[in-house]
């Protein structure tokens, strides 16, 4: 990648202001840490955009959004989120979570490429691109940053709904996706729904001796059978209904997920396959279009151990695609399990829609270009976007069909995870690609309504 020498010449600069967002712990409610990055992100927005608001969600923090006025009606809007993960056991990083250091050219720390990486680093292309311009931009800009995306982002519909009118856009870029396994750029298009549920059993008054396991029933292995029924052996979600509306890919879709690298080689264990039964076509489909279930968590008691466990409680992720419905979702679920197990309680603690964006519009094909040239590599183009957020709100309530460009996360970067990190030179290409994403936009346009520039 040829990058601008703007960047190369600040890149200490731009990379300390990644470092310096990465040292706030902003998980989501956690509201002194949530002020301190709104102010930091307030403080440098202020200088890019006519003006910046603050959309207070009670108990979880301001929604910072800057707006500037551009030379055309059309209008792009970027979403970012600032709040992060938690951070897990401190013991399990090799340095501090929100250390942000440095080492064998890689940022560690919790937050470093979701989302940080895109907040940090979206300010740094927008001063670049602004500059070219002389001051002034030949489409309006709006940069939103959620302070609770990552449990679900709670009250931003209604923050949306509000303020819709001075919201709407033609266009969203959203967080940024990730560099396949070899490097070349992927674009992701829309986004996936997720339902969170807990499902609980309780059986016994209190915990019992394991003489007794020869003729009590066990909370956890009836909880783990239930579990087991909602999947079929090859990983498929096996609850009847759940699947009826999904999307299903035309012939063009399919084709495209040809180009998609599992990311095995980086994540797996030596001698130790990570991948689902099926072909490597089968599992690259799978991974753009298939819904899944996953277990997010499992609880015992844990002051019980060598005795038969008196109540047992796991929380399980149903990923959704376009064309489902989180609370048919949940129907199916309630009714699958009431056949089969049914002293098991349902609860829903989060639940998000899916959002499509089709991969054939003028916004579509503007960024893959812009990814194409930045790279020097063809872009993989995901139909659907394979993480989950609050995409379908802006698509209802501001009509901005949304994607995801490349970032600075790699596979391996460990998102979620213990030592997250992102390398320092993929950042600053990050940087670059940003910028020529607003470029090319500029360029080509973007808008299917076609009242911006052609």
């Amino acid at each position: 990648m040829t990058r601008d020498p703007r960047i190369d010449a600040a890149s200490d600069e731009i990379v300390a202001s990644w470092q310096e967002l990465c040292r706030f712990p902003t998980v989501a409610g956690r509201l002194d840490a949530i002020e301190q990055a709104a102010t930091w992100i307030e403080s440098r927005l202020a200088p890019l955009m006519d003006r910046v608001e603050r959309y207070d969600i009670p108990g979880y923090g301001p929604v910072v959004v800057g707006f500037r006025a551009g030379d055309s009606e059309t209008s792009l809007l970027l979403y970012n989120h600032y709040d992060v993960q938690p951070e897990g056991d401190p013991e399990r990083w090799t340095s501090a979570p929100y250390a942000a250091e440095i080492r064998d050219g890689a940022m560690y720390a919790r937050g470093a490429c979701d989302d940080k990486a895109d907040v940090a680093g979206r300010l740094a292309s927008l001063r670049l691109w602004i500059d070219e311009n002389d001051g002034r931009v030949p489409y309006s800009l709006i940069y939103l940053a959620d302070p609770c995306e990552e449990i679900g982002s709670p009250g931003l519909d209604e923050v949306i709904a509000a303020h819709a009118d001075e919201l709407r856009a033609d266009a969203c870029l959203w967080e940024s996706y990730l560099r396949e396994e070899d490097g070349r750029p992927a674009v992701g298009f829309g986004c996936r729904g997720s339902v969170e549920i807990e499902l609980g059993l309780d059986i016994l008054a209190a915990a019992q001796h394991p003489s007794y396991s020869s003729i009590l029933r066990s909370a956890p292995l009836e909880l783990m059978a239930a579990i087991s029924s909602m999947r079929t052996e090859d990983g498929r979600i096996a609850v009847a209904g759940v699947r009826d509306d999904a999307i299903v890919p035309d012939e063009r879709a399919r084709r495209r997920t040809a180009d998609i690298t599992l990311p095995g080689p980086s994540i797996a264990r030596e001698g130790v396959t990570p991948y689902l039964t099926g072909t490597t076509s089968d599992l690259t489909t799978r991974f753009v279009f298939e819904p899944s279930m996953s277990l997010s968590g499992f609880d015992l008691d844990d002051g019980v151990r060598q005795s038969i466990p008196a109540s047992a409680s796991a929380r399980v992720r149903f990923g959704l695609v376009p064309g489902m419905q989180p609370d048919r979702v949940v129907d199916a679920v309630r009714a699958h399990l009431a056949l089969r197990h049914p002293d098991i309680s349902v609860s829903v603690l989060r639940a998000i829609a899916p959002a499509y964006s089709p991969v054939e519009s003028p916004f579509g094909e503007a960024v893959l270009r812009a990814a194409g040239h930045a790279y020097g590599a063809e872009p993989v183009a995901y139909d659907i976007m394979t993480g989950a957020g609050p995409g379908a709100l802006f698509l209802e309530h501001l009509g901005a069909p949304i994607i995801s460009p490349t970032g600075t996360l790699r596979p391996a970067g460990n998102m979620h995870g213990y030592d997250e990190h992102g390398y320092v030179e993929d950042f600053l290409d990050h940087v670059q690609f940003t910028l020529d994403v607003f470029r090319e936009l500029e360029r080509s346009g973007f808008a299917d309504s076609g009242r911006g520039r052609a």
